[in-house]
Order: C-alpha cells, then sequence, then structure tokens
C-alpha cells in the first residue's frame, strides 16, 4: 500500500466505510480518496483501510 498520510484500520465484521467516516469523523469522500483500489462492495474482516488525518483539520 501506498503511504497512508493517516493510520490504517483493520477491517472488522460490519464495517462500511460509511461506518468508518462517522466513526473518525472524517468526510467519506476523503476515505474514498484514501483508497483508492478498494472494492467498498466488498470489504473483507482483515482488509486495511487507510484514514487519512492530514487532510482534515481536528476540531471540526
Amino acid at each position: 500500500m501506498e503511504q497512508c498520510g493517516g493510520f490504517l484500520h483493520r477491517v472488522e465484521q460490519g464495517d462500511t466505510l460509511y461506518l468508518l467516516s462517522r466513526r473518525y469523523h472524517i468526510p467519506l469522500l476523503f476515505i474514498l480518496l484514501a483508497n483508492p483500489y478498494v472494492n467498498v462492495y466488498n470489504l473483507q474482516p482483515g482488509d486495511e483501510i487507510c484514514i487519512p488525518i492530514s487532510a482534515w483539520p481536528r476540531g471540526r
């Protein structure tokens, strides 16, 4: 995987990118852009998703 610019989240059963965006308070678009090769319709437990933190100012 390319440089993440944040941290990696290991997918657990029931995770979706939308739920991860809500959990980490990151816009879904930023997660999608940070993970261009992830099949959003087939997330599997154990997959690693980049959660970007550098592009979104804290406190929002």
